[in-house]
Order: structure tokens, then sequence, then C-alpha cells
């Protein structure tokens, strides 16, 4: 423990209580896990103990805050420390390869993307946590919670009846009610799997429904385990990882472990935690094709925040408020109600060059207008009538709203093709196109109540003008097809 002079000493302990208040949420002790825990940065250089020993102590810091909420720890902490076996590093001429941990890398960001997941779904005013209660945690502030453990199960079963992953799951929560950290009764105990399995023993568990029902499954895994009652003849010849977890919790107080029981619940994913996240938010009113960017932005950003209250020295911490703040903000700069991104990529000058025939492009001929401008025209229009199959496609804009742009952009041009008959009236018939040509190009209108790009409503009129709705010249229709005399 830390003494008075703030340096490390021995202790047997592996694991100890702290009183421990975080704002409104979180109150009495906390059950410290030496493996999560390290020495204050300012001690480390002096602490005596070895690297390999894992020393942990924690000293009060009164007055850390999070958003508003002062997080206060009430006592000054030291628990003991868990020798680690020192691993020789294989030379160059090691025959052994060091093999990567995919899994274990996985397993590990699996919990971020469960963090994001969890904010979704929360209530009001909750907040979720990373790595302080459990792998993931939601508090609500009328005392209830929900406890998260996260499995990546790329191959194995992690509930198999015999898992020692199920059996270390249930032996941690049953270790956080026998320190009366959480209340079963108030507690929701959800052990998550990346991918679709099942297990006889959690399935039972899962499906109690009733404490008659929880009393039933558990004497279900008692006969799996260790045989008939009472004389339970399988008990000691488990394999060591069912002796250390499995039996310490079947021999758990059933007041404390029924409620556990029936309060647990399997949920298990589509076999990808990213595609299950994009589920959730294809819930909200969103459009399809911002799905992917939202799932991105919202999973970066909650990576970002963990990782500016961890390198405080702060407990993992989100408020739910803050992340549905952080996410309308973010759909409505891209989505709806706002602007409409394009989607369409820039022209090729060849693409450009193919288009010089069509009719749109002989209605600028008419009034002359320069060829870089009719170049740019073709790009307009291209990429409008791009953007429009494609928001169409994508659920983004109704095809009733491109009705009601095209008789918006109709009436305009009828509007400024009357003003410019009686302003230009004594001007050559060419200049006058010219006129209407770029009043037009200047009206701006929305879709959908949202803003387009700026290409767009200039392409739309050039769609209209290709079939000759609408046209620049002053006698466009008799004109179009026929040779245009070049100026001198």
């Amino acid at each position: 423990m830390r003494s008075k002079t703030g340096r490390c000493i021995h202790t047997d302990a592996l694991a100890t209580t702290a009183n421990i208040h975080i704002g409104k949420f979180v109150g009495g002790s906390a059950w410290m896990n030496p493996n999560r825990m390290y020495c204050e940065p300012e001690r480390r250089a002096s602490c005596r103990l070895r690297r390999d020993q894992l020393a942990v102590c924690c000293a009060a810091h009164a007055g850390d805050s999070y958003d508003g909420n002062q997080f206060v720890w009430s006592l000054m902490l030291c628990v003991g420390y868990l020798p680690v076996p020192r691993k020789p590093k294989p030379g160059i001429e090691s025959k052994n390869v060091p093999a990567t941990a995919a899994g274990q890398a996985l397993g590990y960001s699996l919990q971020f993307t469960r963090l994001t997941a969890m904010l979704l779904e929360a209530p009001n005013g909750s907040l979720c946590s990373l790595e302080v209660l459990d792998d993931v945690a939601e508090q609500n502030p009328d005392g209830k919670i929900k406890l998260g453990q996260s499995k990546s199960a790329l191959t194995d079963n992690p509930v198999a009846d015999r898992a020692v992953s199920l059996w270390k799951t249930l032996f941690n929560w049953s270790q956080l009610v026998a320190a009366g950290l959480v209340d079963p009764t108030k507690t929701i105990f959800e052990l998550y799997v990346s991918r679709q399995v099942t297990g006889e023993i959690i399935e039972a568990f899962h499906n109690s429904g009733s404490e008659a029902g929880a009393q039933v499954a558990l004497s279900k895994a008692k006969q799996e385990l260790w045989g008939s009652a009472p004389a339970y003849t399988k008990r000691a010849s488990l394999a060591d990882g069912l002796i250390r977890y499995a039996n310490p919790v079947l021999e758990t107080d059933e007041k404390l472990l029924i409620p556990i029981i029936l309060n647990l619940r399997l949920k298990c994913g589509s076999g990808s935690p990213q595609a299950d996240i994009e589920a959730a938010i294809r819930r909200d009113p969103v459009s399809n094709a911002r799905v992917f960017d939202i799932a991105d932005k919202l999973c970066g950003w909650v990576k970002r925040q963990l990782d500016k209250q961890l390198e405080k020295g702060l407990p993992a911490v989100i408020l739910r408020d803050d992340f549905h703040r952080e996410y309308v903000a973010y759909v409505r700069s891209i989505d709806r109600d706002i602007i409409l991104r394009s989607l369409a990529k820039s022209p090729s000058d060849a693409e450009k060059l193919e288009r010089l025939p069509d009719t749109f492009v002989q209605q600028l001929d008419l009034i002359s207008l320069p060829y870089d401008e009719k170049l740019e025209a073709i790009s307009d229009f291209l990429r409008a009538c791009w953007d429009r199959a494609k928001w169409s496609e994508a659920g983004d804009v109704h095809e009733s709203s491109f009705i009601e742009l095209d008789e918006n952009l109709n009436r305009t041009w009828r509007n400024h093709s009357r003003s410019t008959t009686v302003e230009a009236a004594g001007k050559p018939e060419p200049e006058r196109g010219q006129l209407l040509h770029a009043r037009c190009m200047n009206h701006q209108a929305k879709v959908q109540g949202m803003e387009p790009p700026v290409h767009f409503v200039p392409g739309c009129f050039h769609r209209l003008a290709d079939d000759l709705t609408i046209g620049w010249h002053p006698a466009y229709k008799a004109l179009v097809g026929k040779p245009v005399a070049k100026a001198s």
C-alpha cells in the first residue's frame, strides 16, 4: 500500500475495496482489480517494486472533473502486486517466430464498438463506461445498471457449458455482488458474443424467467459439471480452469447467485459488430447512404473521448446526452435539413468532349457562349444527372421533389425570359440569350428543403434545355439542329 511518504511498500492483498463516488451515479465501495491498475506516473520512476510485479499505487484525486461531474476518490489505496513471469526475448537465431495476436486485438477493440452500440441505445441522462465496473457498463439516474462482458469469438464458443470464459464472467459478476458493489436485483448482466453461439447452461440461465426457473437452471448446471447431488462426484475432477472459476460460482450463496441468473442476458451479434452498429443507426431516421459515414464518425468520436479521459487519469466515461448531441449535430451536417452532398465525380475531358453534340450544348452555341463555359456547362449537366439518380436511389430525395424543382426552374426561366425580352429588346438575339442564361445560372433553389451543391441547379437547367423544355435563344426551337453561323 502507499505509505504517508508516498512510496510503494509490499502487501499480500491482491484485491481490496475503495469508497468511490462518481457524480450522482456511483456510490459506496468499489472492487479494485490489480490487473487493471498501475503505479502513478510521478511515482513510477522511484517505485522500489520490480516492473514485472505490477505494483499498484493509487492516491486520492479530489476534484477531478468530467464534464461537470466531480469524481472524488476517497481512499488512499494501494493493492499488492501480482508476480508476472518474465518471458525471454527470442534472439535473431531463435526458431520461435513471434505470432500475431489478432484475436486479442479484436477482443479489445470490440469493447469500444460495444460501448458505441450501448450509447446508441442508452436512455436519456445515463452514462456509459469502459473498464470501470465491467468491460462496458451503463448506469442510469434511477440506480439501474447494465454490466456488459464482450466476447469476440472468432472460432471458439465462449459460452459453451465448459468454456472457462463463461465461468470466469460469472465469477467476476458474483464477486461484484458479494462485495456489495452492485445490487443484482437492479442490474442486468449482459454477456455479448459477436456471432451466434449457444450452450445448454447459458440458454437455461437466459430463459429462466423467474426465481424458480433460475433455481432449476442452477441445478442443471451443477448436474452437468459436478454430477448428481448430493455426492457431486465430478466436482474434484474438473479441468483446472473450471475448478478455479466454475466451482466458486456454483458454491456461491444462492441468495446472491439466483438474482444474477435471473437477470442474465445472452446477446449475440451478427458476426460483424460494425455491421450491428450500422443496423442500429438505420433504425433512426437517417438516409441509407449516410449510415457508413455516421458509423465511422461515432466510433471514432467515442474512441477519442475515452482516450482523452484515460490520458488525464480519469475513468473512461461518456455521458449519453453528450454522445447524442454529437450524433444529432453530425447527422444534420451531412444529412437532412441542411445540405445535400454531391455523390458525383468530376467528368474527364474525354467525357466532356463526347457531349459536345448534345442539344443543350447546341443551345449554348446559338448564343455564342465561349468554349470553356460550354465545358463547364457539360460538367454541371453530367454531375447533376448523376446526383439526381444517386440521391433518388439512396432515398435522400423523393422523386416528387425533383418534379417540384423542375417546375420551379421552368417558372424561373419563363419570368426571366419575359424580363429580358423587355429590358434587352434592342440587343441582338444571341446577347439576349446570354443575359437570360446568366440570370438562370445565378438562380438558387433548395431540394426537399436542403441546399444542393453549386453545380446542381445550373446542371438541372441544362437538363431542361436538353429536351427543349427551355432555351436561351429567342428562336431556340427553330434553330436547334441547324448549322450555327460563326461570328466574323
